[in-house]
């Protein structure tokens, strides 16, 4: 399904607060999409209303080119809901076993009764419910009703899937067991997938593209690893946690530009002058015990103030000669660690392009 929606917004609570503030948005065709953003951004909002379980204040909401929502409609195009699931955040299961709830939904839908059995058997191995497709819902566990969940929508084969935080506070397990089946969905390529996520791992590994709402607007989308790698605001870089970000001011200096902040004069790649942010990925940075000869034109000495390791990575800050206060962080492996005899308390030097340096408008 192609789902357009354009200048969408949403209001709530009393006095009214703008949740959407003017969503433009395209979702081209069957694919997984992943909607990244902070805690009340409105990524729940928004899926609602691609849900059409609540109506746009304004803009309206395309499916396949038809308008199914608008904010001079009261009520959603006759039988557009029906080409839509959503997964809540939340296990909602009716009583009876895992089994009855999963043939609820399809009765309700039409399907026969060997259609039933079919789409029942075909999800139990995939999402691991085989065991429990007899047992009563209140005798399983919250990650097997979140997997019994899925499973009703997923049995539903909707041409939009809509899924809200799909592996919140699941284990490792039951997580990985939900990505595959959201993977699977992906290689069919027969269904449109949204899904709210803030586990940017999760969002890299499903989704084609990444949308990132903040302040109820989009502020980036496009390929997952772009925008990810990428981020083209302030917002986005805290988002993801990049790791060395500073608020200070490009200079241009006639053949170079600098970016300047107590402690900090790094040669980068800019537009224009002015107040800036600067962001720095730790793994753009390399590490040296001496002098470096090479293309990169920054080059910053200091004393090593930390070491955290973080499973394969490692994560080593520097405290700057000129400025302590000031710190730099760099990612290694820890075979680089383990080869350069890196500890704290040594001098190294921190090595990075001007091409590395992210600018964001502060």
């Amino acid at each position: 399904m192609r789902v357009r929606v354009e200048g969408l917004a949403r209001e709530a609570g009393r006095p009214p607060r703008r949740i959407l503030d003017g969503i433009d948005l395209e979702l081209p065709g069957p694919g997984v999409h992943a909607v990244i953003g902070p805690n009340g951004s409105g990524k729940t909002t928004l899926l609602r209303a691609l849900a059409l379980l609540d109506p746009p204040d304004e803009g309206a909401i395309h499916f396949d080119g038809a308008c199914v929502a608008h904010a001079a409609r009261a009520r959603p195009a006759r039988g557009a809901r029906r080409r839509v699931t959503m997964v809540f955040d939340r296990p909602a299961l009716l009583r009876g076993t895992v089994r009855w709830n999963l043939e609820f939904a399809l009765r309700a839908a039409g399907a026969g009764r060997e259609e039933r059995a079919a789409r029942v058997g075909a999800l139990a191995e995939p999402l691991a419910l085989e065991r429990i497709l007899e047992s009563r819902v209140d005798r399983i566990s919250a990650g097997e009703a979140r997997r019994a969940t899925l499973a009703r929508g997923l049995a539903l084969r909707a041409e939009l899937l809509l899924l809200d935080e799909p592996t919140a506070n699941l284990d490792p397990l039951s997580a990985a067991v939900v990505e595959k089946a959201i993977a699977g969905l992906a290689e069919g390529r027969e269904t449109t997938v949204v899904l709210a996520t803030h586990d940017l791992g999760q969002a890299r590994r499903l989704a084609d593209r990444v949308h990132f709402l903040v302040g109820g607007r989009i502020a980036q989308d496009g390929e997952a690893a772009a925008v990810l790698d990428a981020p083209q605001s302030v917002a986005l870089a805290e988002f993801v946690g990049m790791e060395n970000l500073f608020r200070g001011t490009v200079e241009d200096r006639g053949e170079v530009q600098r970016f300047v902040a107590p402690g900090i004069d790094w040669a980068v790649i800019a537009e224009r002058a002015g107040p800036s942010w600067a962001g720095l990925p730790a793994r753009d940075v390399l590490i040296s015990r001496g002098p470096v000869e090479s293309s990169a034109l920054n080059d910053v000495a200091g004393r090593i103030a930390a070491i955290d390791e973080r499973g394969p990575t490692v994560v080593v800050e520097l405290a700057t000669k000129g400025v302590p206060e000031l710190r730099l962080r760099a990612a290694v492996t820890r075979a680089t660690l383990s080869g350069m005899g890196l500890a704290t308390g040594q001098e190294v030097r921190f090595v990075f392009k001007a091409a590395s340096v992210r600018l964001f408008q502060a």
